[in-house]
């Protein structure tokens, strides 16, 4: 039996994202950035409650879900699957 740490999967990455990984990501940035307007506005305004843990819940799951995504591309690139960066060229090499 092995342990892994929490986020580590046995499984492998895929080749590709399919639509529904792009349509998460959209939304997962989207509730960054709604999150983040929600936070500002409602702090701007005086202290409310429920608007700072909407808008702090939203930052933080968009944020959560976007660290997926994070792990994703860097576990593509050190596999040799995605693009690296030649700062010699200073330009991306795709493979």
């Amino acid at each position: 039996m092995s342990l892994f740490r929490p986020g580590q999967s046995t499984s492998q990455v895929p080749d590709s994202l399919s639509k529904m990984d792009y349509y998460q990501i959209i939304t997962s940035s989207l509730m960054v950035i709604l999150g983040g307007i929600i936070l500002f506005r409602s702090l701007s305004q005086g202290f409310m409650l429920m608007p700072v843990l909407v808008g702090g819940g939203l930052l933080a799951l968009g944020l959560y879900r976007l660290n997926f995504v994070v792990k994703y591309l860097k576990t593509r690139r050190t596999q040799g699957k995605g693009p690296s960066w030649n700062p010699k060229e200073r330009k991306w090499n795709h493979r």
